[in-house]
């Protein structure tokens, strides 16, 4: 049974629905990630093809390909999702692919909902780190904001590592 949970919402905003938090992938997520993914208008097309993707690679393979998947859903629609997985040849450290939430649920609390969810999967597994990168650029800045406030340091700046001017940075949670 998923889990519900209603975020905080800003004030004067209406109070929308219960979200329901789902681990389990359905044929339909991965056009509904896509979706959400380009719905933000922080992702290229290219990179929306990976976030779907990485959907396919779980319906075919199951568990054992290495990405995990937390859906909220509200009203039978993708608000937000997360994709991590475990990172391969380490012990405890998992990556944070992916945390995305639609525009009409974003500043709600969903996202730090999302990511409390999947901290608490990783912690059930045994494992000790999560990691999460993004991009330098200003455009970005709410998502380091977002990392930041959610307890992750910047570990590493990899500059020009998306392209000249667009420096990769690399967070770090410790999560055990």
């Amino acid at each position: 049974m998923p889990q519900t949970l209603k975020p905080d919402t800003p004030a004067g905003t209406p109070a929308a629905g219960a979200v329901a938090f789902r681990r389990q992938v359905l044929p339909q997520d991965a056009l509904l990630v896509r979706r959400v993914v380009e719905s933000t208008g922080f992702f290229t097309p290219e990179e929306a093809d990976v976030a779907q993707e990485l959907v396919d690679e779980h319906l075919m393979h199951g568990a054992a390909c290495g990405y995990h998947f937390v859906f909220a859903t509200e009203d039978d629609d993708m608000a937000g999702y997360a994709c991590y997985g475990p990172t391969p040849a380490t012990e405890g450290t998992y990556d944070l692919y992916w945390i995305a939430v639609a525009p009409h649920r974003q500043h709600s609390g969903l996202g730090r909902a999302l990511l409390a969810e999947v901290v608490h999967d990783v912690r059930l597994t045994g494992g000790r780190l999560l990691f999460a990168e993004t991009s330098g650029i200003r455009k970005y800045a709410p998502t380091r904001r977002f990392y930041e406030r959610a307890g992750f340091s910047a570990e590493a700046v990899l500059k020009a590592f998306y392209r000249a001017g667009d420096d990769k940075i690399i967070y770090r949670l410790e999560v055990a």
